[in-house]
């Protein structure tokens, strides 16, 4: 029997029992699927709803990558399962995965089915359906027959080179909404409709219908405007889980033991601390390394790593100076005190002058981590020793430039 690859994106299909019901829907048709989240801003959802039995999420692969994943797998239809904040936003979604995966994947290209089931509005959108899949897709369709079928939007490239400039349009945009890229956020829309960023040499320089956060894009390593991972909205996570499985206590590593699925390295034995400027890579340093404490530089970053490590019993050490941009519900205007209900256990938040987080994150990487993003702390009973040693160390670079301490 031929499998399905179910291809999961966000938090709020599985948040709102969308990802539970279209499992289930499908199987009890006797169809085998194989499912997987593509990105990482779902992976809490689905550990909030115990699903990591059900929906891999230890790929930690952009939506299309982990497509591609499915077709050397074998499995070449592939059903995309959202649930957009717009039926346009989430069409727009699965546009862009489908034309990355094409600009990937060069060769049979044209050899994939592609659908998206998208529970916004509840349509189905038959982006490719190859013609021996068409008693599948036909399956698909009287399984889901309250969902209305969609004609697909023509595969367009959103980026264009002039002499030394690149330019990437964003459609889907609302005015207001922040402007994510590889973690970062870069600035803010200020009109709805779309933007476009404009980047030369690597960097960015400008949005065109939005507006630059100028201090933010020091942390933005050089990158390919085609090929960066780049959101826009005002939260990570807009929905709440019908039913949390867990609370703020330690629960299994995303692909450790019989709920995980693959595992693709072993925890080393040794207590590391790792650095982070953003969260893009914080679960696969999760999975790699047995982490005592993440050292988180920028309000959003460090509120994000809080929400994510709690589940984990793994400690912050955030430095913040107060420019939080609210990707996180119930981060406003970046209070220190709104930082405690994200801290794990033995956690730390230091709250900095203006704009001197990056400055003194900087420090921190160069003196204490060498430059690099682990730093070993040993085993047993001394990596709390040490853990204690690290934060009075990162205060004492830090000196006058604190304003405030919050611990846990």
């Amino acid at each position: 029997m031929r499998r399905v690859g179910l291809l999961f994106h966000g938090p709020e299909v599985i948040d709102e029992g969308e990802a539970k019901e279209t499992i289930e829907r499908i199987r009890d048709a006797g169809i085998a699927i194989v499912a997987a989240l593509g990105g990482i801003t779902g992976k809490t959802a689905v550990i909030d709803a115990g699903m990591q039995h059900e929906i891999d999420i230890t790929r930690d692969k952009r939506p299309s990558e982990v497509a591609a994943e499915f077709v050397r797998e074998g499995m070449r239809f592939i059903l995309l399962v959202n649930k957009g904040k717009t039926e346009e936003s989430g069409l727009l979604l699965g546009e862009g995965i489908l034309r990355n995966y094409m600009e990937m994947e060069r060769e049979g290209g044209d050899e994939i089915s592609f659908i998206q089931l998208e529970y916004c509005s509840r349509v189905i959108v038959p982006w490719i359906v190859n013609p021996a899949d068409e008693g599948l897709y036909r399956s698909i369709r009287a399984i889901f027959t309250e969902f209305e079928e969609r004609k697909p939007y023509k595969l367009q490239s959103r980026c264009r080179r002039e002499s030394s400039c690149e330019y990437r349009e964003i459609r889907g945009v609302h005015a207001g909404d922040k402007i994510v890229v590889n973690g970062v956020v870069i600035g803010t829309a200020s009109r709805d409709g779309s933007i476009t960023l404009l980047a030369r040499g690597g960097r960015i320089v400008d949005v065109i219908g939005g507006r630059l956060i100028e201090h933010n894009l020091v942390k933005l390593p050089p990158l390919n405007l085609r090929s960066g991972i780049i959101k826009t909205g005002n939260v990570i996570r807009r929905t709440t889980p019908k039913l949390q499985l867990h609370g703020n206590g330690n629960i299994p590593v995303p692909g450790s033991g019989s709920e995980g699925g693959r595992r693709s390295k072993v925890k080393a034995k040794v207590k590391v601390a790792c650095f982070f400027y953003t969260v893009e890579h914080l679960f696969p340093k999760i999975e790699k390394f047995d982490m005592a404490v993440a050292v988180t530089i920028g309000d959003d970053t460090t509120s994000i790593a809080g929400d994510i490590l709690k589940r984990f019993g793994i400690s912050v050490i955030g430095v913040t100076d107060g420019d939080a941009d609210g990707l996180i519900e119930g981060i406003g205007d970046g209070a220190l005190a709104e930082y405690a209900k994200f801290l794990p256990s033995g956690s730390m938040v230091i709250r900095l002058k203006p704009e001197r987080d990056d400055i003194i994150g900087a420090r921190i990487k160069e003196e204490i981590f060498g430059g690099y993003e682990v730093l070993e702390l040993g085993a047993g009973a001394e990596v709390e020793e040490r853990v204690n040693a690290l934060k009075r160390r990162i205060l004492d670079i830090a000196g006058d430039d604190v304003v405030g301490v919050l611990t846990s």
